[in-house]
């Protein structure tokens, strides 16, 4: 370990050398189109690794007309949302996909492969509608609905079909008393897009953007491959009427591509945007050709992806090249910037537009966020301050004062970084070694480390348990660590010297849902800057054994818990909404999206109301006398479907 760090010091240094600062204050050029198809052709087989000398990096024949995109993003950008979203987005103005989404008083719920409507309005909880969440007729047995939008009238979801090869669009029409009508499907060729951490929608506005990168093979048009939308008919093939969406003029070289035989494009990236507002879906393309990357962000104006080589493709020893990139979502050329590490999910980033940078957490040893990637980052890191000047045609970068050395994360499962206001924070764990001098210790141990921005000394600190997400709470920070119960640990952020203000243990307990969505906090109206308010989390609590034989064979009941955040940081348990006890498996008919990947419970917060989403059923409570109390239920499991079933239940 201590030689890759010294490698990546001495990386910075070689940066501080080739990119003066000087020469990087000169108005940034972008990057330049490849052209023609001939062209990037030419710069294909340049790029190509020496199959003699390392034939593991080439892949077998394969035919042509197989799919081979992978969509890893689906973001949404325009004017800012009007309405509060009631989803724990990460940027402001940015709303990404989730189960649960709202327009109004009325909730839109998606799951197992159809959408809800539930009216709220009038201190009500009320079904208005149930459709399928893919098209009429079609065939969803290998289909995945993961995510949901609302954009005005239109209900948007995104989804991943494995019989048919590429993400689902699907939109449909809601009424102002809720009801869904069937509009449209498009099918986008790609691959599967699922992340552990990320997500595959934003929505900002009218304007629906797909990153896609699509992996070139080897075959004789690069173009071939590359993402075609379509109209979904249930009498046509999708990729015979669809529409191309990359021209070669549309394409952008990353740096030395078809110069540095080390540099091995193999990848398109692509960023799609097209316009949700409009009752024909359009869309356009731009797209960059480099190294695979698996790590992206979206802010308000942009598209980052972070790019970089394989390590396999390298000789010992030797540290492989990284490029951001930064896509404008006005239509701009795309911009680059070489960098070194690789981040670990799309909390790594932020962008500050009122300092003109982004800010970037790397990590030595990163698969980025597709599928379960992000899991096992860990090695050196170092936070990384890119001012927008430094962005060009990505043959410089930063220079060593745009890097903070940071302490090393340990090797295991589950870091977790996260830019809250003025901090970088992140989390590893320290596992027992076991001895006789330390039977004593906890078996896990989370390490917190609090990394000022503006370069003052950091704070690191040691909590219970395994920290599995960390989260803002107003000005400050929470993390939520899990062992044999659940700690809440608070930060306060303001105090000069970062310190815990509270940590409250939630005994017996286990948190059950790992995305970044199932938690929220709601600051008090009284309390603008978010010094008080309410937060809630799904997780499971064990019952007293009169009510554990109703419960199922464990004891236990999922719960949105809910917490108090006093003044002070003060952390006080309000108790939970907690679901119905289940005494068997119910057939609720599921045909398509038959597992929760992206999980079944949510604290909602709809004005001054509080709701839980469990499963099937929407709890309302409100706060009474210190505790949250239960006012009304509703419970809206499909019934179960006649006859005898050709698929499995879940």
């Amino acid at each position: 370990m201590a030689g890759r760090r010294v490698g990546i010091r001495i990386a910075l240094v070689l940066l501080a050398l080739a990119w003066p600062a000087a020469a990087l204050a000169q108005t940034a050029p972008s990057l330049e189109p490849v052209g023609s198809p001939e062209e990037l052709q030419q710069i294909l087989e340049a790029a190509e690794p020496d199959c003699d000398i390392t034939p593991e990096l080439c892949p077998a024949a394969q035919d042509p007309s197989a799919d081979q995109t992978a969509v890893e993003e689906v973001v949404v950008t325009g004017v800012r949302v009007a309405a509060p979203s009631i989803t724990n987005n990460q940027s402001v103005g940015v709303d990404e996909g989730d189960v649960v989404k709202a327009r109004g008083s009325t909730l839109v719920i998606l799951r197992r492969g159809r959408l809800f409507t539930v009216d709220t309005a009038g201190g009500r909880l009320r079904l208005v509608d149930t459709i399928e969440a893919y098209p009429p007729g079609a065939d969803a047995a290998y289909d995945w609905y993961d995510e949901m939008l609302v954009s005005g009238d239109r209900v948007v979801v995104i989804g991943y079909s494995y019989g048919r090869g590429g993400t689902e669009i699907n939109r449909f029409l809601m009424d102002a008393a809720g009801r869904l009508t069937f509009e449209d499907s498009h099918h986008l060729r790609s691959s599967d897009y699922y992340s552990s951490r990320n997500y595959a929608s934003r929505l900002v506005g009218g304007e629906l953007v797909v990153y896609t990168p699509v992996d070139t093979g080897p075959t004789a048009d690069p173009l071939e491959l590359t993402p075609t939308l379509s109209r979904w008919r249930s009498d046509a093939d999708d990729d015979a009427t669809g529409i191309r969406l990359l021209r070669a003029e549309d394409i952008y070289r990353a740096p030395g591509l078809g110069e540095r035989p080390d540099v091995w494009a193999d990848t398109i990236h692509t960023v799609i945007r097209c316009d949700l507002s409009v009752k024909d879906l359009n869309c356009t393309a731009t797209g960059i050709l480099g190294p695979e990357s698996r790590n992206f962000y979206v802010a308000p104006t942009a598209v980052y992806v972070w790019m970089g080589e394989s390590r396999w493709n390298l000789p010992k020893g030797e540290e492989p090249d990284a490029w951001l990139y930064r896509v404008p979502l006005d239509g701009g050329r795309p911009q680059a910037a070489a960098t070194r590490g690789m981040p670990i999910d799309q909390f790594s980033f932020r962008e500050d537009p009122e300092d003109a940078l982004i800010n970037v957490m790397v990590v030595s040893d990163s698969e980025g966020d597709g599928m379960w990637g992000s899991e096992s980052a860990r090695g050196d890191a170092a936070l990384l301050r890119l001012p927008f000047a430094r962005f060009g045609d990505g043959e410089s970068g930063p220079v060593a004062d745009d890097y903070r050395i940071l302490p090393a994360m340990a090797a295991g499962w589950g870091a977790q970084n996260r830019f809250v206001g003025g901090h970088l924070l992140y989390a590893d764990v320290l596992r027992k070694e076991y001895s006789k001098d330390n039977d004593a210790a906890p078996d896990e141990e989370g390490r917190l480390t609090v990394v000022p921005l503006d370069g003052g000394p950091l704070v690191r600190f040691m909590v219970p348990g395994q920290i599995g997400r960390i989260e803002q709470m107003g000005p400050d920070a929470l993390a939520v660590s899990s062992g044999e119960d659940v700690f809440f640990t608070s930060i306060d952020l303001q105090t000069p010297r970062p310190t815990i203000s509270d940590q409250f243990v939630m005994v017996g307990s286990e948190e059950t849902e790992s995305r970044s969505h199932a938690f929220y906090y709601r600051p008090d109206p009284s309390s603008p800057d978010g010094a008080r308010g309410v937060l809630g989390l799904p997780v499971t609590k064990p019952l007293p054994p009169e009510r554990a034989a109703v419960a199922g064979q464990y004891g236990q009941l999922e719960t949105i818990a809910y917490l108090r955040r006093d003044g002070g940081g003060r952390l006080r348990d309000l108790g939970g909404l907690e679901a119905s006890p289940v005494q068997e498996r119910i057939d609720d008919g599921c045909v398509a999206s038959c597992i929760d990947w992206y999980g079944d419970a949510r604290p909602i917060f709809l004005g001054d109301r509080i709701f839980a989403l469990l499963g099937y059923e929407i709890v309302e409570g409100r706060e009474q006398g210190g505790r949250i109390r239960e006012l009304r239920r509703i419970d809206v499991t499909p019934p179960p479907p006649p006859g005898p079933r050709p698929y499995y239940t879940d």
